[in-house]
């Protein structure tokens, strides 16, 4: 869970490393491959985005509460 800006920086620096991995592995794995060193990162990337998005849906008060 995000809590603070810092953090939401540090989280936003992650999807954009997950997102360069998917990138670079996609022209140089078989669609096989690819897909099965894909999914695990994937997921992470989802867990992720879905963490700043939490975080960026509350106003500024509410995360100063948190």
């Amino acid at each position: 869970m995000i809590k603070n800006d810092e953090q939401l920086k540090k989280a936003k620096e992650a999807v954009g490393n997950l997102e360069a991995i998917l990138e670079k592995a996609r022209k140089v794995h078989s669609p096989s491959e690819y897909k099965a060193m894909s999914e695990p990162i994937l997921i992470e990337l989802q867990q992720r985005e879905n963490e700043i998005i939490q975080y960026l849906s509350l106003a500024e008060p509410q995360v100063a509460a948190r």
